[in-house]
């Protein structure tokens, strides 16, 4: 009987120890958004040649990745007629 009470203990201390040892979802979420952000500045870092501005239609851009970017990182960009995540396909220049 004794064996059995103190494996129960064994497995209640290591089940405590496991569970303090896990992200609590508040946490998470703020996790997630942090690394969003560091994604996103590295990205934006990466390529600086292209900034958000005023323009947000395809006539108004010179290349098909300054559109992917302005529809990426930039409100307002109405680049994507059909919402498949492919700016300008309907544009000859690109």
């Amino acid at each position: 009987m004794k064996k059995i009470i103190l494996i129960a203990a064994l497995i209640l201390a290591i089940w405590n120890y496991y569970e303090e040892q896990q992200p609590r979802p508040e946490n998470r979420s703020g996790l997630l958004a942090e690394f969003v952000q560091s994604v996103q500045g590295q990205v934006l870092k990466k390529d600086p040649k292209f900034q958000c501005d005023a323009r947000k239609y395809c006539p108004e851009m010179t290349s098909r990745e300054e559109a992917e970017f302005f529809l990426r990182f930039c409100p307002d960009a109405q680049l994507d007629d059909n919402h498949n995540g492919i700016p300008c396909e309907n544009d000859a220049r690109f």
